[in-house]
């Protein structure tokens, strides 16, 4: 009897061995399934990405601001989520993706410029940071424009390009060189007020929106006047018009 009932036992062992190891396979089939088919949790992406963006628009503010230990922070985060989004949609992109050959290396590239920023802020060169934290902009604004989602966001970066040109002949004393500038300055900024709120506006949207194209008018009216101090300083205070509008509602990673 004890030796059937051992057979018994080493029968039953070695079918639950079976199964388990039937299902584990059918799991990672179901996996790995799931991965070549490219079916994402967008809700989850969408949500990332949000979180993305705010600790990368956090990450500017504070680098310029020279405030360390929020920049730690930010940049912190920033990391984390460009890492969680490489690490699970880097293969398999969502559907507004899908045919970008390039995503997996912008996405790549996306973490990269945020640890290397890491890497010089604990390095103790903040302005250096902000300057290695830039290209993010462009990347981004270069993968909406191929895939066809450009927002308000991408529109400020293409403004922010302008203005810094602008601002580097104003520190020049090039006035007729910023004179130069103004016209797609307005005309850059005008796509920005004639594009579709971002989901942060609030009833202050048109007054910050605003600022800025009344500092574009000052500097406009400076340059005219030839008062080379006044174009610089007035090129600034445009600078500082834009970061407050790009710090309320700037979506730059999405």
């Amino acid at each position: 009897m004890n030796i059937k009932l051992l057979s018994l036992c080493l029968i039953l062992i070695l079918s639950l061995s079976f199964i388990s190891g039937c299902v584990d396979e059918q799991t990672k089939s179901e996996e790995n399934t799931t991965i070549v088919s490219g079916t994402v949790d967008e809700a989850k992406f969408a949500e990332v990405m949000k979180e993305a963006n705010t600790a990368y628009i956090k990450a500017l503010v504070s680098t310029s601001q020279k405030n360390v230990s929020a920049s730690q922070a930010a940049i912190g985060e920033l990391v984390t989520k460009l890492t969680y989004v490489s690490d699970n949609y880097g293969q398999a992109p969502p559907a507004m993706y899908a045919n970008d050959t390039s995503w997996t290396t912008e996405v790549e590239r996306a973490k990269t410029i945020a640890s290397n920023s890491q890497e010089l802020l604990a390095g103790g060169d903040i302005g250096a940071v902000h300057t290695a934290l830039e290209p993010m902009r462009d990347l981004f604004y270069s993968l909406h424009e191929r895939n066809g989602v450009i927002h308000m966001g991408d529109l400020l970066t293409v403004f922010h390009a302008t203005m810094e040109e602008a601002i580097d002949a104003a520190t020049a004393n090039d006035t007729e060189k910023v004179a130069t500038y103004i016209p797609k300055l307005k005309s850059e900024w005008q796509n920005v007020t004639n594009a579709d709120k971002p989901a942060s506006a609030d009833e202050n949207y048109a007054q910050v929106l605003g600022q800025v194209d009344n500092a574009i008018v000052v500097l406009s009216n400076s340059v005219s006047s030839g008062n080379l101090t006044e174009v610089k300083t007035n090129s600034e205070n445009l600078r500082l018009a834009f970061s407050k509008a790009f710090a309320k509602y700037g979506v730059v990673i999405s």
